[in-house]
């Protein structure tokens, strides 16, 4: 089934990342009207597609790029927040300092995961909510991990230069909170609020090493691809889950199931 959202405007944070790509595919070729916000660029053919390159951290930039948003589209009906921090904004960089042990964690890297993670999703919530609820059945779609839901396997990264280190965790896992709270307290007002959770994308930078280790742990024995998840992303926003709040949409290859 094709879920239409003809005449629908959506604002996708972290659209240029590889479910973000995806998400903004599916979302415009289902006649929606989508605003990527991003530190990093991406080109899309579509006359319905606009990026903005914007510091999601930083406050007013959101608050001035609410000002301009409001001059072109007047509405908001889908807000996904898919952003994320993992050091290096262009690609999984091994070795970076955001993958770091605990005991060895710089502060500088714990901060800058919060700023990402959650102020940022903190931020536009706040500054579009007002907007959001003049429209019919808005909905936000935030993007956890399995990490948010349980701990990382230490066990699966070896020497690779990578891992989920504590930030990570427990951002994703504050999402999943944040969202239960929004969903809970403006379902009253027609505003609906998921989570998406899912497991993990295989990717270029990953060694073969860590993507069997991770693929031996999962049930399905393979990483997700990067267009698994759009399909999902498009239901969770259209009217086909009109009565889906304050939910956790797990889909992980099984990876919490054990």
């Amino acid at each position: 089934m094709q879920y239409k959202l003809k005449g629908k405007v959506a604002i996708v944070v972290g659209g240029s990342g590889q479910i973000g790509k995806e998400t903004i595919d599916i979302l415009i070729k289902s006649g929606c009207q989508v605003v990527n916000l991003d530190y990093v660029g991406l080109r899309f053919k579509s006359k319905n597609y606009y990026f903005k390159k914007i510091d999601i951290t930083n406050e007013l930039e959101i608050i001035n790029f609410k000002k301009d948003f409001q001059k072109k589209f007047k509405k908001l009906n889908i807000l996904v927040n898919h952003a994320h921090y993992k050091g290096n904004p262009k690609k999984l960089d091994p070795n970076n300092n955001f993958f770091k042990s605990l005991d060895d964690y710089p502060s500088n890297e714990w901060k800058k995961t919060i700023d990402v993670n959650l102020n940022a999703m903190f931020y536009i919530t706040k500054h579009f909510l007002k907007l959001m609820l003049k429209s019919k059945n808005p909905v936000i779609l935030n993007t956890s991990s399995t990490y948010g839901k349980v701990s990382p396997n230490k066990s699966i990264y070896g020497n690779s230069g990578i891992n989920a280190p504590v930030g990570y965790t427990a951002t994703k896992a504050g999402i999943i909170g944040f969202t239960k709270y929004v969903a809970t307290h403006y379902g009253d007002r027609g505003l609906r609020a998921n989570v998406l959770i899912p497991g993990g994308v295989e990717n270029k930078n990953q060694s073969k090493s860590f993507k069997k280790n991770y693929s031996n742990l999962t049930p399905l024995k393979r990483m997700a691809k990067q267009n698994e998840y759009k399909r999902a992303v498009l239901f969770l926003v259209s009217d086909e889950s009109s009565y889906m709040t304050g939910s956790e949409f797990i889909i992980d290859g099984g990876w919490t199931a054990w």
